[in-house]
């Protein structure tokens, strides 16, 4: 099911008479200082939240000063690469960083590169090393030339979507929220109720396996304001082969058994043990319940979202609405092998 499909369903059950009521009541006798309430106090959440980490980025001074390196110096960002990565084809880097506020918006963005070994940042292929002898030290090294090169390329297409998808969300989000500003003063608001509220907007990025030629880099966007809304982007990388992985490289054909099985048997296990647990399709017994009118979890598929984890195990994802309500956020179930 498709997360805004998952979400019309949702809200278009029906409510029972009494409740209805009751509901209705809340929401007459909500007013703009009611939702004004609640988005402060999203945003005071949030800074103590960007407080704490700026601590922890502070008392990790070393790394902070080789982030700001990196993106201050391309020739810093060379310096950096030469640093030994063992048993890696690649490393990650920030290559965009920013903190702070800008107009109206609190902006926290970590903005990663890819960056392939055995080749150097901006360089294409190598020139035509003519005439090395066989076996020569200086055809190995001609080899792994064009080798990093053609890795170097590879990443290079990863690191040019991932700077799109930045690009174009923090576009969007500031015309959503220019959109929301527009709107409250056009019906009535007035600066002081306005009180120079922000939008929270953050882009930051986990290495969430990395190992020999094989990499997994998280890419998360996400805005607060009256609402919250998160993206999750995966990259799941043969280095040494040039490609992405997918659920059947990691688990085999049967991938598709494999995890369904296993999702099933978690969503199941999660609402017997827990009464905050809720999914679509599924009743509080943690039995399928075709009553509900929500189809929710059925099956994986090769589009299905995945990284690995630190064991190596795959980690599938599903979007907010995908096969549960939005309050469960993004669920995320770990196929063992």
């Amino acid at each position: 099911m498709r997360p805004e499909d998952g979400k019309k369903i949702y809200d278009s059950i029906e409510i029972p008479d009494r409740l209805s009521e009751a509901v209705n009541r809340a929401i007459r006798s909500r007013d703009k200082e009611e939702i004004l309430r609640r988005y402060e106090k999203e945003r005071r959440r949030n800074r103590t939240v960007r407080f704490f980490r700026n601590a922890a980025a502070a008392a990790a001074a070393l790394i902070l000063c080789l982030t700001v390196g990196v993106n201050s110096s391309e020739a810093f960002a060379r310096e950096v690469g030469e640093l030994p990565v063992i048993g890696a084809l690649a490393r990650v880097l920030t290559v965009r960083s920013w903190h702070g506020t800008d107009g109206d918006y609190e902006i926290d963005m970590e903005v990663p590169r890819i960056e392939a070994e055995g080749s150097k940042p901006g360089e294409g292929q190598p020139e035509d090393a003519g005439g090395t002898v066989p076996g020569s030290a200086e055809e190995d090294e001609s080899r792994e030339e064009t080798q990093g090169a053609s890795r170097q390329d590879f990443t290079g297409e990863i690191n040019a979507e991932i700077e799109k998808i930045v690009d174009s969300y923090m576009e969007e989000a500031r015309a959503e929220f220019q959109e929301y500003k527009k709107a409250f003063f056009e019906t009535g608001g007035t600066e002081e109720e306005w009180n120079d509220r922000k939008m929270d907007i953050t882009v930051d990025y986990t290495v969430k396996y990395q190992e020999g030629n094989i990499l997994s880099l998280e890419l998360v966007t996400a805005k607060g304001w009256v609402a919250a809304s998160e993206e999750r982007h995966y990259y799941n990388l043969d280095l040494a082969q040039e490609r992405a992985l997918t659920l059947e490289d990691v688990l085999g054909e049967d991938y598709v058994r494999i995890c369904n099985e296993s999702i099933d048997a978690q969503i199941r296990e999660q609402i017997r043990t827990d009464e905050m647990k809720s999914y679509f399709g599924y009743g509080p017994d943690g039995e399928k319940d075709e009553e509900m009118g929500i189809e929710g979890f059925t099956t994986v598929s090769e589009n299905t979202k995945f990284y690995l984890n630190e064991a190596g195990n795959a980690v599938v994802v599903f979007d907010e609405y995908e096969i549960a309500p939005g309050y469960m956020g993004m669920p995320e179930f770990e196929i063992e092998k």
